[in-house]
């Protein structure tokens, strides 16, 4: 059955005591493993009848800010990145430290795989893209050209990684606005696009900037990327700018569609494309508390339009409490997860 938005509601709930930063999902074994503010990596068991966690793994001395889950050669690992620097690689039938490094010169943001999961590539506030080899931890790339520093001097951040299906590029997004998209096979910059809206600077009041791009998506052939965050801030004391998000025909480069989210005032955490069905889908949260919401992206407008006053797209918004960090489809298709503040959902259309 295709996914029908207006019908999605939650089928399983956790009330977690902490709330998740990161979250990986395993297809094979139906498990999410999910990870926060307390340093701990809580699995679940989609199949279980309690839903609670099986296992709760201990060893970072931070915050866990993402994970991946993958299986290779037969044997699955769970890898979790931290405030603390490290990445940590699990044996998740045992819940045992395989192996643990020094992954960036400050917080570890985001970390992803490569398909087939041969590759792990990592972002942190050293402002580096790290490539790393799944069976040994060695570092085989550092990209930079990210800057360093905002346009105003301040620190900035390298928030959010994809990467393309066919594992061939790797895109990143920063504090400023500025996605950069390389060549997994040589690190090499092959791309680059600005999306200066999610980009924030209060130079009265506070004298910061805040915002950023918080989430990348490609699209199944490769030729979009996703851009979400939130829009321009007024009140930089709170989460006030609308949710955005826009997508780019990355190789010219060219805007193809900017939208939000009925309207929904927070940010854009996640974005992930259907696998299957012409839907780009997105979570985060904000002043107007935690949303899910689902973009048409076939047809696919040709160009962006700012004069048009109606959404580019066709889109809905599920509203829920609290704020989603992570997003993740099941294997299903029709099913989804969300990780945030105090809950770990199940939602089914």
């Amino acid at each position: 059955m295709p996914i029908d938005p207006t019908k999605l509601k939650a089928r399983l709930t956790y009330n977690a005591p902490c709330t998740f930063f990161g979250m990986a999902y395993d297809p094979t074994s139906n498990r999410v493993y999910a990870g926060g503010d307390d340093n701990l990596v809580y699995v679940f068991d989609l199949t279980a009848m309690k839903f609670e966690p099986l296992a709760k793994w201990t060893k970072h001395d931070n915050y866990i800010s993402c994970m991946v889950a993958i299986q290779r050669a037969g044997q699955k690992v769970v890898v979790s990145g931290s405030y603390d620097k490290t990445l940590v690689w699990w044996n998740p039938d045992k819940g045992e430290v395989v192996r643990t490094i020094l992954a960036h010169d400050g917080w570890v943001r985001d970390l992803i795989a490569t398909p087939d999961g041969s590759k792990l590539i990592s972002v942190g506030d050293d402002m580096f893209v790290k490539v790393w080899d799944t069976d040994t931890g060695k570092l085989l790339h550092k990209l930079e050209g990210h800057a360093v520093l905002t346009p105003q001097g301040h620190v900035t951040a390298l928030y959010a990684l994809a990467i393309s299906p066919d594992g061939q590029f790797i895109a990143s997004g920063d504090r400023i606005g500025d996605v950069r998209v390389w060549s997994l096979a040589d690190g090499k910059q092959v791309g680059q696009f600005q999306v200066p809206i999610l980009y924030t600077y209060d130079g009265r009041e506070r004298k910061r900037s805040l915002g950023g791009i918080r989430s990348l998506a490609f699209s199944r052939d490769g030729q979009f990327i996703a851009v979400g965050g939130m829009g321009k801030v007024g009140n930089v004391d709170g989460l006030a700018g609308k949710v955005h998000i826009e997508v780019w025909e990355w190789r010219k480069p060219l805007l193809r569609f900017a939208c939000g989210a009925e309207g929904h005032i927070g940010m854009n955490s996640a974005l992930q494309f259907h696998p299957k069905e012409d839907w780009l889908i997105g979570s985060g949260g904000g002043s107007d508390n935690a949303f899910v919401a689902f973009w048409q992206t076939n047809p696919m407008p040709a160009s962006f339009d700012p004069m048009k006053k109606d959404a580019p797209v066709k889109h809905h918004r599920i509203k829920a409490d609290g704020y989603f960090h992570r997003l993740a489809t099941l294997s299903n298709g029709t099913e989804f997860v969300t990780a945030g503040h105090h809950k770990l959902i199940v939602w089914t259309s």
